[in-house]
């Protein structure tokens, strides 16, 4: 039986889906992160094959009977990063199909489009993504965080959040509903505790224990600072998108859809509902919506337009 592959490939977790070439789901498995710049080249090999024969041992599938192969992937951002990852998804055995290797931010865009419009990411990082109608693309944001670059998303709100912390300890501010909910998670009695938490920052070994989540829990209790952190992460969130909006002049369809991902956003009713409401207080044709599909969806659907029309 012929299928389609669609993987989304994050820093977290490596999702697979197989489906009919008419999009009826046949399984999915949720295996170990094999991004290319993380791990060394043969254990990147190891773990993508591995993540594969699990997703096709749940249905019988065999890689021959594969029509088309469609990856998404975290931290594809250059010439070179698309040379590593086609050799790597284009050097599978037993695969003679066509293996199309995209950023994940552009499977997010065709689960919440269909291929048509733009999305806006705010998960770990952030990033914008969108297509017109011509098959012009545009992108916007995704920079490292030492140069800000993640504005909007769920680390720049986490930042904050400390920083938050260290005007409490100077006394420029007072305990609030945001200041107890951190020192509950993260213990911070003194100075020497949140210098820790930031060094281990710096040197990426801080596992962040999901501030986003206590940001929001903040905003709910009326916590002016956190209301305040949501409001501002919706400004950077809609600038993101507005720039893939303009670029493509997405505007000048009838309707146009512009969809929101990731857990920093659609997992924030403020930060959604701030992000929505920049959105049609410019744009009034805009269709402002959240994924119903996951991204590795996204990739199968992505698979089988190609299928049907040689490009997506």
């Amino acid at each position: 039986m012929k299928y389609v592959l669609g993987i989304d490939s994050g820093g977290t977790k490596y999702l697979v889906r197989a489906c009919t070439q008419d999009g009826e789901p046949l399984a999915s498995y949720t295996g170990r992160p094999a991004g290319h710049y993380r791990f060394e080249y043969a254990e990147v090999l190891r773990r993508v094959n591995d993540n594969i024969d699990q997703c096709l041992a749940r249905f019988g599938g065999k890689r021959q009977d594969c029509a088309c192969l469609v990856c998404g992937t975290t931290g594809l951002d250059s010439q070179r990063d698309q040379r590593v990852v086609d050799e790597i998804y284009g050097g599978l055995p037993g695969f003679s199909c066509p293996v199309l290797c995209v950023n994940d931010a552009q499977v997010a865009q065709f689960a919440v489009t269909g291929g048509i419009g733009a999305v806006v990411i705010a998960g770990t990082g952030s990033i914008a993504f969108g297509r017109n109608e011509k098959g012009q693309t545009a992108r916007c944001g995704g920079w490292p965080p030492c140069i800000f670059g993640d504005d909007g998303s769920g680390t720049w709100i986490a930042r904050k959040a400390l920083y938050h912390m260290s005007l409490l300890l100077d006394h420029r501010v007072q305990p609030s509903p945001l200041s107890s909910l951190l020192d509950q998670e993260l213990h911070i009695e003194k100075s020497e505790d949140l210098i820790g938490i930031c060094i281990d920052i710096e040197h990426n070994c801080w596992h962040d224990p999901g501030l986003t989540q206590l940001v929001d829990r903040a905003a709910e209790q009326g916590d002016a600072y956190a209301e305040e952190i949501l409001r501002d992460a919706a400004r950077h969130t809609f600038a993101l998108g507005d720039a893939v909006i303009r670029q493509l002049e997405l505007y000048k369809l009838p309707t146009f859809r512009i969809g929101a991902w990731g857990s920093a956003i659609v997992k924030s009713r403020l930060h959604f509902t701030g992000f929505r409401n920049r959105v049609l207080e410019k744009y009034s044709n805009a269709d402002v919506r959240i994924a119903q599909e996951d991204a590795a969806m996204g990739a199968c659907r992505i698979a089988m337009t190609y299928l049907e029309t040689g490009t997506y």
